[in-house]
């Protein structure tokens, strides 16, 4: 509806291992497709970095800006995930929400 926030799993598992040796590994930024955003549809809007070393669904903040209703349907295309190389290893820093089962994170 709009003017609504909601929260949304991916269907998708996401790796981004630390390996244990090398010097890059890689991290992801999740964006929103501009062709949702035509609509009034914002994806993740807050906090787009994914972390080296995360394991798990992500977790879209979604909200509707626009005048009408957007209806989701599962595998619907609403956003994208750009991959990063980080160069340098970071430390083993695991997140809150690493392996949560709800959208909310609750485990």
């Amino acid at each position: 509806m709009p003017n609504k926030f909601v929260l949304g799993k991916t269907l998708e598992w996401i790796e981004l291992p630390i390996p244990r040796s090398g010097k890059t590994c890689l991290a992801a930024r999740i964006e929103g497709k501009s062709s949702r955003a035509r609509f009034g549809l914002l994806i993740h809007f807050t906090a787009p970095t994914v972390h080296p070393g995360f394991k798990g669904h992500l977790t879209l903040e979604m909200i509707n800006l626009g005048a009408w209703p957007i209806e989701l349907t599962p595998g619907m295309a609403i956003a994208q995930l750009i991959i990063e190389e980080v160069k340098g290893l970071p430390n083993e820093n695991p997140s809150q929400f690493q392996g949560q089962k709800t959208a909310a994170g609750l485990n």
